[in-house]
């Protein structure tokens, strides 16, 4: 499975062979050393790659190893079983570990450190239930022996034995053109989700910390695509049987919510954070976006067509944009909708689709925010037709997006 661009999309329009979404831009629109092996508190542990061979020791627990790419070489046998699925419980779960792995840190400029610092905050304040592989590597500078390792790394992640020499094959023509990207298939899930990084990102007119953006959408990826697996009362990962059998790697999510609601949620977590970055400006700017990609449009233009589709037009992508105002809309709505954007709606997804493998995600949806699939489509396609004033008056505050609250 050779890394490649448009990860996510790809993954969504397979049933939503790597699991990355794509950002090619500051605007989030998709295009995607030395070892210290210590932890520190937060279970958060680094390893700085200067050469393409790995020195890993195990830390944490007995299990994990930080370096390596991968945490678990193979899956565990079920803890039980029905008829549509297998249900696993990891070792992990009580505490999963994040890793990130650095290539050449000289070329980086101290910009790792605040990229471990924000993935340290994000993991902290919207915890995930999986272990994280953060890859994070100068695409452009960085030797062919580091790019080598990278790869290496991301293919004992992401692939089987078997198809590691395939993977890391099928990379090499593609750096400097390589997107941002991040989640988990069930194939991998025991070894935990990849979230790719490149320095590219912090290299931005807006300032150093508005590249955080990128980790932010990258990092709410994990967590829609680990909770997309995960039963809440059985407090068990479970994976369809049938999807194993077809090869589908995750079960279908609209990409105008999987890439809106990475936007939306970049903006909260960006909110909270003390960094120089302006997320009311942000938004405005993705409402601009999508107001562009619409610029010339039928009246058949609707939300609905990008559930599987992300085409773009007038050089932006509607599905991130307009997916980005439909949470907005949703937000703007009802108050206690901003929790059930960040969170609820992933928390019953995995139930839904169990019942109903075909429109889950509308039945999640539908219970999760009180309307009908077809009548928010009909509002909110109304709503972008209204003009710009009107659009701008429901994005929320600058205040109003620092004390909002998921908990």
């Amino acid at each position: 499975m050779p890394l490649s661009k448009h990860y996510f999309i790809i993954l969504l329009l397979l049933s939503l062979t790597n699991s990355c979404t794509t950002d090619e831009e500051a605007n989030i629109s998709p295009n995607s050393s030395e070892q210290t092996n210590t932890p520190n508190s937060n279970n958060i542990s680094s390893n700085n790659n200067n050469s393409s061979s790995s020195n890993s020791e195990s830390v944490i627990n007995s299990n994990f190893e930080c370096g390596n790419g991968y945490y678990y070489l193979s899956r565990p046998v079920p803890s039980e079983s029905d008829d549509t699925h297998r249900y696993y419980e990891y070792e992990w779960q009580s505490d999963p570990p994040v890793c990130v792995n650095v290539y050449q840190a000289e070329l980086l400029g101290g910009r790792d450190e605040k990229l471990k610092s924000s993935m340290d905050w994000l993991r902290t304040n919207l915890p995930n239930i999986i272990p994280i592989n953060v890859f994070y590597i100068d695409q452009f500078n960085a030797s062919e022996e580091s790019k080598l390792q990278h790869d290496i790394d991301f293919c004992n992640l992401v692939s089987e034995p078997n198809e590691l020499e395939d993977c890391i094959g099928g990379s090499t023509d593609s750096w400097g053109d390589r997107s941002y990207g991040g989640g988990v298939y069930g194939r991998y899930l025991h070894k935990g989700a990849d979230l790719m990084m490149y320095d590219d990102a912090f290299v931005q007119d807006e300032g150093l910390d508005s590249g955080l953006i990128y980790l932010a959408h990258e990092y709410f990826h994990t967590f829609q695509t680990s909770h997309m697996f995960y039963f809440e009362e059985k407090q068990k990962f479970g994976i369809s049987i049938d999807d194993e059998e077809n090869g589908v790697p995750l079960p279908f999510l609209p990409i105008w919510i999987g890439e809106g609601g990475a936007n939306f949620a970049s903006i909260s977590l960006m909110a909270k954070q003390n960094l120089d970055f302006n997320h009311y400006d942000q938004a405005v700017r993705f409402l601009n976006q999508a107001r562009e990609a619409m610029r010339g449009s039928s009246s058949s233009f609707s939300l609905e067509n990008f559930e599987s589709e992300n085409n773009r037009i007038n050089y932006e992508y509607y599905a991130y944009d307009g997916g980005f105002m439909a949470h907005v809309y949703l937000w703007h709505l009802n108050e206690d909708n901003f929790k059930k954007l960040m969170v609820d709606f992933y928390s019953i997804f995995a139930e839904k689709y169990k019942l109903n493998p075909l429109d889950g995600w509308k039945d999640a949806f539908e219970e999760t925010f009180g309307i009908s699939l077809e009548d928010f489509y009909r509002d909110f396609d109304a709503f972008m037709r209204q003009d710009k004033e009107s659009q701008i008056a429901i994005i929320k505050t600058a205040e109003e997006w620092i004390n909002a609250s998921w908990d």
